[in-house]
């Protein structure tokens, strides 16, 4: 009961601090082409509003910036405290991105802060060039830690392993592990079901590590799945989605309040870009995403479609197969492949694959009665993932057309400024502007948020396959409620700092500067 309540508590408390990471990450990638879009029209016209507009908009990156960094490190802390069980993974599969992350986390520091004390000193060329450094790092940076996750969906390089438990799964990759020290891993695991030991304190416990041996072959096997690299285009695009998409609010927001004028220029370059975005972004990354999870994640994508039962859908099986004529597999089909097991055992298969095999208490275990139990608990989130996966659609649909609207407003595109016009009449330009951006804004962040929810839920196989489960890499030790609510509360009271924080910069900076003059016991 203990156990229970400590992954109830801390599965939340996690998906809390990665949403609010998220956050300011969508920031850090999003403001950059903000910022450039900004410094190239000023240096084009020389038009002060623009500089202006870039400097402000250049301070909200570098507190953001800060905030993402603090955030950040407290939630790879958590990885390795809260969930000591993934300590495997991070020792083998990810210990290359991981590592190659705090070398791309340097690289952002040093083209920021060159791009902060140069600015104005240097031509605005060299400043967006400095921009794009910057940037390069930091989406280098958010793809490394993509990548990780993606393999924990899809463990690429694990080969056919996956397909010998699980018979409706395809392989992943050539082999870039031991199969027989995965095989003893999991069996490891599967015993902790019939004994009082935690996964968590098994993987910890290094006689067990050295008993298995050396799993990994290919340290940069991660880097290499295909699957994880759809998922890069698609995670980076979505954030900097969400991060122009708040520059553009806020200015429209500007100019609800002020009525000023310059506002809605400074809108006209950034316009662009977040169409452009949202045009490319469900068309082409939205549609590997969905080709890649029909190929790997079969469960996942069942969940997705709601397909309880396999169905013909020749539409969706064109968009994801590329033959309109293939079933989609559902969860009727997923059972029967496990009901091919027969009488298999846990014992019969490892003794096949692990030289002097000694059975341990899960040798009974039928390997039918394994794979059952791991579709069942896919299929108890169908309805979940199903209603949450096509809202997220929905909202992005929203995006798309209040982008085409928003742009038909500030330019003059003929009759399609006038249409739009006619229908929006009773609004006042001022109150259109921002009511669309708002929409903008609604329709980037909950696809985004929403999308990461199903990503997570659905994740294969660590949670549905059968290698790990979050309850079991959850740490065994007792945490009271209070404590955790405590870190929860400085946790979030320290993002909403931040973030009054950037809006006094985008708002009030000199304020902003006397706060810190004051904080460093500069002021009285």
């Amino acid at each position: 009961m203990a156990a229970a309540k400590i992954v109830s508590l801390l599965m939340p408390i996690s998906a809390l601090g990665i949403y609010l990471h998220a956050v300011f990450v969508s920031i850090t990638l999003g403001f950059p082409f903000v910022i450039g879009a900004l410094m190239y029209m000023w240096w084009r016209t020389r038009d002060e509003d623009y500089y202006v507009a870039a400097r402000t908009a250049t301070g909200v990156l570098a507190v953001n910036f800060a905030l993402g960094a603090i955030t950040g490190t407290l939630v790879e802390f958590g990885l390795v405290q809260a969930w000591p069980g993934s300590i495997y993974a991070i020792a083998t599969v990810a210990f290359v991105p991981l590592a190659a992350e705090l070398t791309a986390f340097v690289g952002e520091i040093v083209f920021l802060i060159a791009f902060i004390v140069t600015l104005r000193r240097v031509s605005p060329l060299t400043s967006i060039g400095l921009l794009g450094g910057y940037f390069v790092f930091a989406a280098l940076s958010g793809a490394l830690i993509t990548m990780f996750n993606s393999w924990i969906n899809v463990p690429w390089g694990t080969g056919a392993l996956a397909s010998v438990l699980y018979p409706y799964l395809p392989e992943y990759g050539p082999a870039a592990f031991e199969t027989s020290v995965l095989v003893q891993v999991k069996l490891a695991l599967v015993n902790s079901l019939l004994t009082s030991e935690t996964s968590s304190q098994i993987l910890q416990d290094p006689q067990v590590a050295q008993s298995i041996g050396i799993s990994l072959r290919d340290p940069f096997v991660a880097l290499s799945s295909p699957y994880a690299q759809v998922s890069v285009l698609h995670n980076v695009t979505a954030a900097v989605i969400v991060g122009v998409s708040i520059a553009v609010a806020a200015l429209a927001y500007r100019h609800l309040r002020t009525g000023e004028a310059r506002y809605v220029k400074l809108l006209r370059p950034i316009l662009p870009i977040i169409l452009v975005l949202l045009i490319v972004q469900p068309t082409v990354f939205g549609d590997s995403m969905g080709k890649a999870v029909a190929a790997y994640m079969p469960t996942k994508f069942a969940m997705m479609e709601g397909a309880l039962q396999t169905l013909q859908n020749p539409l969706l099986a064109f968009l994801a197969y590329g033959d309109a004529t293939k079933p989609i597999p559902g969860f009727d089909s997923f059972r029967q492949a496990c009901e091919a097991h027969g009488e298999t055992t846990v014992r019969s298969l490892a003794s096949a694959v692990v030289t002097g095999y000694t059975p341990g208490p899960s040798g009974d275990i039928k390997l039918r009665d394994l794979c059952l139990r791991d579709v069942s608990a896919a299929q108890s989130r169908v309805a979940l993932v199903n209603s949450l996966y096509y809202t997220k659609i929905a909202w992005g649909v929203v995006a798309l057309v209040s982008a085409l609207a928003l742009v038909s407003s500030v330019f003059n595109l003929g009759p399609i400024s006038r249409i739009v016009n006619a229908l929006t009449g009773r609004l006042s330009r001022r109150r259109l502007l921002f009511l669309l951006t708002l929409l903008i804004l609604l329709g980037s962040i909950l696809p985004a948020s929403l999308g990461w929810y199903v990503r997570e839920v659905g994740r294969k196989p660590w949670t549905v396959y059968g290698l790990l489960y979050p309850e079991e890499l959850v740490t065994p030790t007792p945490v009271p409620a209070t404590t955790m609510a405590l870190f929860t509360a400085v946790f979030v009271a320290m993002a909403a700092g931040g973030l009054y924080g950037m809006y006094l910069v985008a708002t009030r900076p000199l304020e902003f500067v006397r706060l810190l003059r004051r904080g460093a016991g500069l002021e009285e």
